[in-house]
């Protein structure tokens, strides 16, 4: 069915059902259109990523940070080989690009063009034992404090902010932490082996979400965004409602990142950027 068809559509039924149906119909027609392949990256990588203005970002084997425009073109590139392993990074912000070093218990902060900002040693408090790191609002940070089993949230000065309780009390064990993501009113963290824990933007438990067996996850304008076989699923914490949509990509896929527009997906061979537009 083509796109003006199920516009036609939409509007006779727009004129003849209640407006509260209406934007169940749209929502239905969007979650079935179809994904195109508008560009392709020809580089191996263990990792991508995508921020809101549809930047490609990928980490190389040799944990090089490489950053494309939406066009699938190379602008700029970071490199550090002074903190060891990359561990994570967050470009949910297009103008500050966080990294974090684990082993070294170092942050890096880049500008949007991959050049470096400013850098932090959580080293420098011995009782801190940061094991993933999110980038937050006017230029916050939120980690995940092994030590103390909490969500912290620092200032753009490094400076504690909140904290959440201790998370023993609640699970009644140590909460092993994979990956940490933030939007505008939750912060998401995802367990090893287990679920996505939701809290509130002061650190509050919210709940468990009933999403388990994650390789990796987005946040999208309040939407999770993950990927299961060929399909990319997308939920909506506060709603309770998922949409679906099949990946046109033929090679076994490894991650998928999404950003406003485009939609990255990383096989072995190359990284597809799809879209429904």
């Amino acid at each position: 069915m083509s796109n003006s068809l199920r516009f036609r559509i939409a509007l006779f039924f727009a004129m003849t059902i209640p407006s509260s149906f209406i934007v169940l119909l749209f929502t239905c027609f969007a979650a079935n259109a179809q994904l195109k392949q508008v560009a392709q990256i020809d580089t191996t990588a263990k990792s991508v990523y995508v921020d809101n203005l549809d930047h490609i970002y990928l980490l190389s084997d040799r944990d090089e940070l490489l950053k494309y425009d939406a066009k699938g073109t190379l602008k700029w590139r970071y490199s550090n080989n002074r903190f060891g392993k990359l561990h994570s990074v967050d470009v949910s912000d297009p103008l500050r690009t966080v990294l974090f070093y684990a082993d070294f218990q170092q942050v890096v902060v880049l500008n949007n063009n991959l050049n470096e900002i400013t850098s932090y040693s959580f080293a420098k408090d011995g009782n801190l034992l940061v094991s993933t790191v999110a980038s937050g609002n006017n230029n916050s940070l939120w980690i995940f404090d092994r030590a103390a089993n909490a969500l912290i949230k620092l200032s753009s000065n490094f400076t504690e902010d909140v904290r959440s309780a201790n998370l023993f009390q609640l699970f009644d064990e140590v909460v092993d932490a994979k990956k940490m993501a933030a939007s505008d009113q939750y912060v998401f963290l995802q367990r090893k082996n287990e679920g996505i824990l939701q809290f509130d933007r002061f650190g509050g438990y919210v709940r468990e979400l009933p999403i388990d067996s994650l390789s990796d996850f987005n946040i999208t304008s309040n939407v999770i965004a993950y990927f299961k076989g060929n399909d990319l699923i997308k939920y909506h914490p506060t709603t309770f409602e998922s949409s679906k949509q099949q990946l046109p990509v033929s090679l076994p896929i490894k991650q998928v990142a999404v950003g406003n527009k485009l939609i990255a997906v990383l096989t072995e061979k190359a990284v597809f950027l799809l879209s429904d537009n």
